[in-house]
């Protein structure tokens, strides 16, 4: 045995000593003391966790992948979601379940020229179950089926500038409590200008505001497709048609459609890829390189 290990295995009899006592050690003084004793111990612990490391060889990864986390979820029903064929918004009839869905343009209004020869959604959405519990499609409600309807509803109202054929729509029924978390990452993923979150053309499910009640102004969708009764009695629009209009051109310049499926999925692998070649690291806490196969290696 060499010196060094020689003087590290008295170290470490001198730990299981003073472990030993601090088994038999009985808290004492106020819970305030109490603790403080435990927060230092607890520091302690940490510490020797990393010096234990430090003393293993095999590679570890800083990440681990978490099937049950609600973003890897979100993902998961996303990708299945945008898995499905598309179909005709103007016909869906009514169905059972709750869940989420995706709207596409692929008519002639200028605004929106790129998106229509894109695989890239003008809206994405929830629907909620009836019953939050809920364990199975019948219990959910016919809630999914109904939102779309309602959409189709509202652009049928838009026809001096919009026409209903011209929209498609993918839709998933979803367990209950996982639909949000796929609409978040679809609405982060795809950033639609119909939604909200993106701030430029949004009011699509919006419902009935009375201006008579209090001074409501027009949403930019409205402003874009006329023709729902209670949203053009307002004379007064939060945005004007040219400040939308470029808005959704520096927004699309900055995040190009998605022109077809085989670019999605890309995309959806690439951000479910979590153990990167950086992401290992050795016993010194060093970044270790793990050699990477060539992308065209086993392709025909």
């Amino acid at each position: 045995m060499t010196k060094e290990n020689m003087g590290l295995q008295e170290l470490l009899k001198e730990l299981g000593k003073l472990t030993n006592k601090l088994t038999e050690a009985k808290p004492a003084g106020s819970a305030r003391n109490v603790a403080q004793t435990r927060q230092i111990l607890s520091g302690y612990a940490e510490r020797l966790a990393e010096i234990a490391a430090g003393f293993d060889p095999i590679l570890r990864p800083s990440s681990i992948f978490d099937p049950s986390d609600p973003i890897t979820a979100g993902r998961i029903v996303a990708l299945t979601l945008i898995s499905q064929p598309l179909h005709e918004l103007a016909s869906i009839p009514n169905f059972y379940g709750a869940g989420i869905y995706a709207l596409y343009y692929k008519g002639s209004f200028k605004p929106y020229c790129r998106l229509a020869g894109s695989d890239h959604p003008i809206y994405v959405g929830k629907a909620d179950p009836s019953n939050p519990s809920a364990k199975d499609a019948i219990a959910q409600g016919t809630k999914l089926s109904s939102r779309m309807n309602e959409h189709a509803k509202n652009i049928r109202k838009a026809k001096s500038t919009l026409d209903i054929n011209d929209f498609k729509c993918r839709f998933l029924i979803v367990q209950s409590g996982f639909q949000k978390s796929a609409e978040d990452y679809l609405i982060n993923f795809f950033k639609p200008i119909w939604n909200s979150e993106t701030k430029i053309c949004f009011g699509l499910g919006k419902h009935g505001d009375s201006t008579e009640t209090r001074d409501n102004r027009r949403s930019p969708w409205d402003t874009m497709h006329p023709g729902r009764t209670w949203a053009d009695k307002s004379e007064r629009n939060q945005k004007s048609v040219e400040q939308i209009t470029v808005e959704i051109n520096q927004h699309l310049e900055l995040h190009p459609p998605y022109t077809g499926i085989h670019q999605l999925f890309e995309s959806f692998m690439e951000e479910m890829r979590q153990l990167n070649r950086e992401e290992f690291k050795d016993e010194h806490d060093e970044v270790f390189v793990i050699k990477e196969t060539p992308a065209e290696y086993g392709t025909t």
